[in-house]
């Protein structure tokens, strides 16, 4: 899951930062939308993924590169699960990960190990009326990581998001938006040819 990014790139810069409010009903950003559905392609079977309206960041190595930003799609089957990855270069001999969004079903061991070691050494955030978070510093980390990630459960999923510990509140900006979506992006129900018999 998340905490098996390894080495990452640290990012400097700046780019605008906007309002804070989190609109309800968000719609993911629109950096996501050509890979809307190669996304829901690669869900298994009864998942579902959020996504933020808007990525947030107060650093990274350059303003232009923000509009040049790769979305990846990685699924995962053992355990079961996605991660969409947000990289500022396709192929580079450096780490050019800027962040990550993944699901795991809470029926998942290792989703729900990660989600309750998150819980007890992390900080409870609000994320909605209905819906807390918990986040934990890169730092709280063994060994220490320069990503903090934030996670939660909503739509019978664990939700995840792992980005540079220096963007708190960007993090939980970008987690509340997910958490307010309109829906979730969920796997295509696949069809079940008939078969008559006699």
């Amino acid at each position: 899951m998340t905490m098996k990014l390894g080495k990452i790139l640290s990012l400097s810069g700046a780019i605008a930062v906007f309002s804070t409010t989190v609109p309800a009903m968000a719609v993911p950003a629109q950096i996501f939308t050509p890979y809307l559905q190669e996304i829901k392609e690669n869900l298994p079977p009864g998942y579902a993924i959020r996504l933020p309206e808007d990525i947030r960041l107060s650093e990274i190595a350059s303003p232009d590169l923000f509009n040049k930003l790769i979305v990846r799609v990685f699924p995962t089957n053992t355990p079961r699960g996605m991660t969409v990855g947000l990289f500022t270069c396709k192929t580079s001999n450096l780490p050019c990960l800027v962040g990550t969004f993944s699901v795991d079903s809470e029926k998942s061991y290792s989703g729900l190990r990660e989600f309750y070691k998150i819980k007890a050494e992390g900080e409870e955030v609000s994320l909605s009326p209905t819906v807390k978070g918990y986040f934990m510093k890169g730092s709280n980390n063994k060994p220490k990581i320069p990503f903090s990630t934030l996670t939660w459960r909503q739509d019978g999923m664990i939700h995840s998001l792992t980005f540079p510990t220096t963007e708190r509140e960007n993090i939980i900006w970008m987690g509340s938006s997910m958490v307010n979506q309109r829906s979730p992006i969920r796997s295509p129900r696949r069809r079940v040819s008939s078969i008559q018999i006699g």
